[in-house]
């Protein structure tokens, strides 16, 4: 028998390293019948941590592939920009 493992929201996971938090996952149905997933989260970017905002997903998968988007952009503002921006943006 195989097991499910489950988190109820709020939980903080890691990704690329840095702290993410899914504050509330709500489930959607849309008119064609597929079912979406609203994930709500902030993430914690070297001592920064950014407003909530919400992610439409799929699936577990997709919420973490979406992380890692949003997390790889955050790290190019940094590299560019400096932390001052990230700052100004996220907050």
């Amino acid at each position: 028998m195989e097991r499910q493992s489950f988190l109820i929201p709020p939980f903080t996971c890691e990704i690329d390293g840095i702290p993410v938090t899914v504050l509330e996952i709500l489930k959607r149905k849309i008119v064609s019948g597929d079912t979406w997933y609203l994930a709500v989260v902030t993430i914690d970017y070297k001592g920064i941590k950014s407003r909530r905002y919400t992610i439409p997903v799929k699936s577990e998968e997709d919420l973490i592939n979406k992380l890692k988007i949003e997390i790889t952009k955050i790290k190019f503002i940094d590299y560019g920009y400096g932390i001052e921006e990230v700052k100004r943006l996220i907050t």
